[in-house]
């Protein structure tokens, strides 16, 4: 029941995300109109889990990119050669310093994902029109992602650990789905 109630909510924010982008293509001309997206998924998770939003907001004009960061998704390594949270988000930072100079985006990033948008938008604020924090990660103003690099270097990788545990969980059907009794 729990786990229908967190999609439950996940999908209703996808539709609101929708709602606001179709709103805004409907609302200004064309040539405006159009956004580039990059969606970044969180922990234990990769581009894939955008598939009902990507179609969503290309249907509504806009380019999407959907992301898999370091050791997710598609993505070769293994997050036990991934030494720093910087390491996890340079497919992040890749993409964004690949882009046209005048070109930017929209961040949105769930979970984990928070991080690599929190950092991102330190590191390259010019390419990031805006970022939407989707139930995700979130350092505040006096609590900035160099600030937590610094302390995670100090105290070991937690968040790091956090995503390797997360990985390597063992998936089983009793544990997921609820007893139908």
């Amino acid at each position: 029941m729990e786990q229908a109630k967190k999609h439950l909510i996940f999908v209703s924010i996808f539709v609101i995300l929708f709602n606001i982008a179709s709103h805004k293509a409907l609302s200004q001309p064309l040539s405006n109109s159009t956004k580039h997206f990059v969606l970044v998924h969180g922990s234990g998770n990769g581009a894939w889990c955008w598939y009902i939003l990507v179609p969503l907001l290309r249907s509504s004009g806009h380019t999407v990119t959907a992301i898999d960061l370091a050791a997710s998704g598609i993505d070769p390594q293994q997050i036990n050669d991934l030494r720093s949270i910087s390491d996890y988000i340079k497919p992040l930072r890749d993409l964004l310093a690949s882009l046209l100079p005048n070109e930017n985006v929209i961040l949105v990033g769930h979970s984990l994902g928070g991080l690599a948008l929190s950092q991102t938008m330190e590191r390259l604020p010019s390419k990031i029109s805006a970022a939407v924090f989707l139930t995700a990660l979130m350092p505040g103003p006096s609590l900035t992602i160099s600030t937590l690099n610094q302390e995670i270097n100090t105290s070991g990788s937690f968040i790091l650990q956090h995503a390797h545990d997360h990985c390597n969980r063992e998936f089983t059907h009793d544990r997921y789905v609820p007893d139908s009794h």
